[in-house]
């Protein structure tokens, strides 16, 4: 069933997002343009051992994300998301999986760039440097001179960064992932699988409700 347009405007932002209606549009136009219903059961597989997990891998909950590094509603959900991880770490596994875009031209890179840092057992780290930082790489001609600062601040081995970036096996991981996205029906990013169902959340409180109701 889809949402009124006005309900989702009127959706409370939370703080933040410094008042942005970003996030609300975002939902608005995920709701209205792909048909995304608020809550419809999933067919993304559960999380594996090749997964990129934070959390218990006996969880109760699993927490499922799709998502593009460069696709700026993403990096509107990801305070929220760092905030459930930081509250439910202990009892609710997070799962995030790659899904680039096609029209973002620097969607596969940054991918790959997290991918490399994953590798050395900084993902998440990674994965918020690439968020906090997303206006300034996208925005360049040659993201990599960022990508290489970010893992410089992080200590990761350079030679080894740059080669894992640049592997087969890498490009290939996350070609896989996208390709299970799209048999799962994922159709855009951010997607969101919360204890089996597909949701989309508009705010951290409802997040917060659904994880909570889960558990």
């Amino acid at each position: 069933m889809r949402t009124p347009v006005r309900g989702l405007l009127a959706a409370r932002i939370a703080p933040w997002a410094g008042g942005s209606l970003l996030l609300a549009l975002a939902v608005v136009a995920i709701y209205f343009f792909t048909g995304a219903a608020a809550s419809q059961p999933s067919k993304a597989p559960q999380a594996g051992a090749d997964d990129i997990t934070y959390g218990p891998k006996d969880a109760k909950v699993a927490v499922i994300e799709y998502s593009d590094f460069e696709c700026p509603f993403c990096a509107e959900y990801a305070p929220m998301l760092d905030a459930l991880r930081q509250k439910y770490g202990d009892r609710v596994q997070f799962v995030y999986r790659f899904f680039p875009l096609a029209r973002h031209p620097y969607a596969t890179i940054s991918a790959k760039a997290a991918y490399a840092a994953y590798l050395q057992g900084q993902f998440w780290e990674m994965h918020d440097l690439l968020f906090q930082n997303q206006k300034e790489w996208s925005s360049s001609t040659d993201p990599r001179l960022y990508f290489d600062s970010y893992a410089e601040r992080l200590g990761l081995n350079m030679g080894r960064f740059r080669a894992d970036m640049d592997a087969r096996s890498t490009t290939d991981f996350i070609a896989k992932q996208a390709t299970a996205g799209e048999k799962a029906g994922v159709t855009h990013t951010p997607w969101f699988v919360v204890d089996d169902n597909v949701v989309l959340p508009r705010s951290l409180a409802q997040f917060d409700k659904l994880v909570r109701e889960a558990l």
